[in-house]
């Protein structure tokens, strides 16, 4: 049970809501994670956006980056079981501190790249190196209150967005100064820095949310045997328990990937809008989302995670058709904006359901299948990466392009189409738990 003392935790007021008491409080752990996310949002979302450029410029190909990219995702993909194995056994803190230091590593190999192939084995290293994710997703899930979930996964998406808001445009401000190379170098400082410093935070500052410590037994191949025995174990329970989840999941990783690299493509193709236009959209939307992500979390608090995940099913579909209607900027710009607003709210409240249906003591296992929710394709939301949801979004990934070569809207009707299959799915399908685990 979650211990509510002094030490542990923060008083926050909810003015945004009108209210004049004292609503909650932010657990200690909640409030290391978020505010981790926020200072490695001010270096490490710079890099995010121009990566694929610095590769470019160091001599690799578009196709090969494309290669590097699913390489460095089926490498973390392997190794999600092990982190869920080791964070459900032997504690969640230690893997999350240590892992953080091998992630920023990565930094170092990116500085001194002197050619695309070291920037490669850099992005191979790092995407295999998130194998703490499942434990950190983890211990957000422990550390909330049942009940306050909605809330505290809305204030943990929206303070790191609101940082992020900015970012791409003081990059472009560093490279039109630098040139791209030199800038990107000072990037991967900076992120090296933070990084350590983040690492501390998380170590120092992170409490265990399990008690049941056990030793596990280091040795690469036994471990290696030993987590993959244990996926076995966690499938039957997935199936068991949340498998009709599990399928919506999984369509939405195929729909959202499908769509996720082509939205400026279609927004100069065929909606005649500039690349400033679409800049502005996203400018906007980044703004919405990260205000009313405050909001959404009390009304999944409120109305439970189910029906928010209809009603952002819903939303979809009418907007990512509308989305193939609109003409010009003023329409885009709504259709855009309700688009992400449902991804929010699917986003969100996913997180809630997955928190409360899974038991702690196998949580971190079950999240390495899962991910700790799940979106539409949209950039900036949060996106599911567990190894059960590798496949669909791959294979979202290698379609997409040969469907819009046929026709630019059909991956937008596409996802009207399936979504509203998702819609009717989850509502015959999917039901909150009749009592949600701590």
């Amino acid at each position: 049970m979650f211990n509510h003392s002094s030490h542990d935790v923060l008083c926050i007021w909810c003015p945004f809501l009108g209210e004049s008491k004292k609503k909650s409080l932010i657990p200690r752990n909640v409030l290391v994670l978020t505010l981790s996310r926020v200072i490695w949002s001010m270096s490490d979302t710079n890099i995010d956006n121009f990566i694929s450029e610095y590769m470019r410029q160091l001599g690799a190909s578009v196709p090969t980056i494309g290669l590097i990219n699913a390489l460095g995702s089926f490498g973390a993909m392997l190794l999600y079981p092990v982190g869920g194995y080791i964070a459900d056994k032997s504690g969640r803190v230690r893997i999350v501190a240590s892992s953080t230091l091998v992630y920023v590593s990565s930094f170092i190999i990116y500085f001194w790249a002197p050619s695309w192939e070291w920037a490669a084995l850099a992005m191979i290293y790092q995407s295999m190196s998130l194998f703490y994710v499942p434990a950190m997703n983890a211990i957000m899930a422990d550390s909330i209150p049942v009940g306050e979930r909605g809330r505290l996964y809305g204030f943990n998406f929206a303070l790191p967005n609101l940082v992020r808001i900015l970012s791409p445009y003081v990059g472009g401000l560093f490279i039109a100064r630098f040139e791209l190379v030199p800038a990107m170098r000072i990037g991967f400082t900076l992120s090296f820095i933070v990084g350590i410093i983040v690492a501390i935070m998380r170590l120092f500052f992170l409490h265990e949310t399990i008690t049941d410590i056990q030793e596990i037994d280091w040795n690469p191949v036994r471990l290696f045997s030993r987590a993959y025995r244990n996926t076995n174990e966690s499938l039957v329970w997935v199936w068991n328990n949340v498998r009709s989840y599990t399928a919506v999941s999984m369509l939405l990783s195929f729909l959202g990937s499908m769509i996720l690299p082509f939205w400026i493509l279609y927004a100069t193709d065929a909606l005649n809008l500039t690349a400033y236009d679409w800049g502005v959209i996203l400018l906007w939307s980044g703004v919405a989302r990260a205000v009313l992500s405050l909001f959404i979390g009390e009304i999944v608090d409120r109305y439970g995670s189910r029906n928010c995940i209809l009603f952002g099913l819903a939303l979809g579909v009418f907007s990512m058709f509308g989305f193939t209607q609109a003409q010009g900027f003023w329409l885009a710009l709504p259709m855009y904006s309700l688009i992400t607003l449902s991804s929010v709210f699917i986003w969100i409240s996913s997180q809630v359901y997955l928190a409360d249906s899974i038991p702690r003591e196998i949580r971190a296992r079950i999240m390495a299948g899962l991910g700790s929710g799940m979106s539409l394709g949209v950039s900036g939301v949060g996106f599911a990466s567990g190894f059960l949801i590798f496949f669909p979004k791959t294979l979202g990934s290698l379609v997409g392009g040969f469907i819009y070569h046929i026709d630019p809207r059909l991956p937008w009707v596409m996802q009207s189409v399936l979504l509203a299959f998702g819609f009717v799915y989850t509502y015959l399908r999917i039901h909150d738990a009749e009592t949600p685990y701590e």
